[in-house]
């Protein structure tokens, strides 16, 4: 039998759901850690043989102990031209005593078809602090491209996705002739960055994030040439190096909450 697709998946903060209509990609959890799980629902999406499959549920903390399990349910695939999708409500409180990232693993008839990645909101708990920034950081390796949004002069702000050079939670972005547009980046205090996690084609969040240029020449050059293995299609190839030590100027940006 044909292996099956997970298409897309995701678990989703219930509450949010039904006030705003959007599934924001989160467990949220009220009070301090350890503590119970709000209401979540869990979405996905498969292709496979037309058949009946038996679907069961895991969701693992980030040392991938099971903390929580569905009860198996059979589905009904349509075949390899459809793609089916599937909802269900956990109501169920399940113990979080982690904010870092969790995986949900989608079993059919007992073999592993897809796992994805499960964020943790916690706001009331003072363990909360810094876990977007790591979130960020593991959607940013996966990422080639973010949304930064830049104040400019008259009081506006501009939004432009950028591509970047990642140095653990700081960005690099490479602005100028026949690069990337991001008018007034170099002359702001602070950008706002958008985080998209590339797993489960969502936002994770708003991030803002302190500016400085790079003015140091071996910092530029350094950061330029893992900067080279980044930008897709350049017309120079490693000629490009030579002409951003010319017209453009690299900018680094800090996220933090």
């Amino acid at each position: 039998m044909a292996r099956v697709q997970l298409l897309s998946g995701k678990a989703f903060d219930l509450d949010t759901y039904e006030r705003t209509g959007i599934a924001d990609p989160v467990i949220r959890v009220l009070g301090e850690l350890p503590s119970g799980s709000q209401p979540f629902g869990i979405t996905r999406v498969y292709r496979a043989s037309q058949g009946l499959y038996e679907e069961v549920l895991v969701l693992a903390d980030p040392d991938g102990q099971v903390i929580w399990e569905s009860k198996p349910r059979v589905l009904e695939l349509r075949g390899q031209m459809f793609e089916d999708l599937f909802n269900q409500v956990v109501r169920e409180r399940v113990e979080i005593d982690s904010l870092r990232e969790h995986t949900l693993a989608f079993y059919l008839d007992g073999r592993l078809e897809a796992r994805v990645p499960v964020f943790i909101d916690a706001p009331e708990s003072a363990r909360g602090a810094g876990v977007l920034l790591e979130a960020a950081e593991t959607a940013l390796k996966k990422g080639s491209i973010c949304w930064v949004s830049i104040p400019q002069a008259d009081g506006s702000e501009l939004s432009r996705p950028a591509w970047y050079v990642q140095q653990g939670q700081k960005l690099f972005m490479v602005k100028g002739p026949r690069e990337q547009e991001l008018p007034g980046l170099e002359d702001a205090a602070s950008v706002t960055l958008t985080i998209k996690s590339k797993d489960v084609k969502a936002t994770i969040g708003d991030m803002a994030a302190d500016v400085r240029v790079v003015t140091d020449e071996d910092e530029f050059e350094r950061i330029a040439n893992l900067g080279l293995g980044t930008r897709l299609n350049l017309t120079d190839g490693q000629g490009a190096l030579e002409r951003w030590k010319q017209t453009c100027t690299i900018v680094e940006l800090t996220p933090h909450e």
